[in-house]
């Protein structure tokens, strides 16, 4: 019998939220002043997005800001005065991809009853000597480029975790970004770490860097 009335109560809580039951509460009385207020239940919000939905914004944030750091460093590399055709490749395609993301995470956010904050600032904390993007090197733009795949791929853990480990666990949140961003982040990073070992070598062995530096960014050009 206890457990009848309690199984009753969770019922009664659930049909408040419900659609369905404000539609007919609605039917059943005069319209509110305030039309934009009928049927808030009325909407594609499920699980945990409105916990996670703060998260969310600032991983878009966070991939839009990087798109235009990258796209900065490519545009670095690409004038008449550097001319490194490779290294402005690979910067752009970076870019390219960190902006598809954010739209791609941005889709997701409404697609699960939620809205978009541009104001929601990325989770992490940047150090203010990261941002004279202008006057980085070849390597040094390696490792800054590096740096920013990996605070995004953190980021795409915590927000995983999260989503697993909340009081009200969302497995579609966690699938999205497990199916969406890690693999694909690991791959990067594994990809730029390789970049910065393979010309840190050659700066290394071969006693004119500039030729080095020359033969490296040939070398993106082919293969980016």
């Amino acid at each position: 019998m206890f457990l009848l009335g309690i199984l009753c109560a969770l019922f009664i809580t659930v049909s408040a939220d419900s659609c369905y039951s404000k539609v007919e509460e609605t039917c059943k009385s005069a319209l509110p002043a305030n039309k934009n207020s009928l049927f808030p239940n009325c909407n594609a919000t499920f699980g945990s997005i409105k916990e996670l939905q703060a998260d969310l914004q600032a991983y878009a944030n966070a991939h839009i800001e990087s798109s235009y750091e990258l796209l900065l460093m490519s545009t670095q590399f690409g004038n008449y005065e550097s001319n490194r055709d490779g290294f402005k490749a690979l910067y752009r395609k970076l870019s390219d991809k960190t902006w598809e993301d954010a739209i791609n995470i941005i889709k997701f956010i409404t697609k699960r009853g939620g809205r978009m904050n541009f104001n929601q600032l990325p989770r992490y904390k940047k150090n203010g000597k990261e941002n004279k993007i202008l006057q980085f090197n070849e390597i040094n733009s390696l490792a800054k480029a590096l740096d920013i795949e990996k605070q995004l791929a953190e980021e795409a853990l915590n927000i995983h975790s999260k989503a697993q480990h909340h009081t009200k666990q969302d497995p579609s949140i966690a699938h999205y970004v497990e199916e969406q961003f890690m693999e694909q982040q690991a791959d990067c990073v594994r990809q730029l770490a390789g970049h910065i070992n393979d010309l840190k070598k050659l700066l290394l062995t071969d006693h004119d860097a500039s030729i080095s530096v020359f033969l490296f960014d040939e070398y993106l050009k082919k293969t980016v």
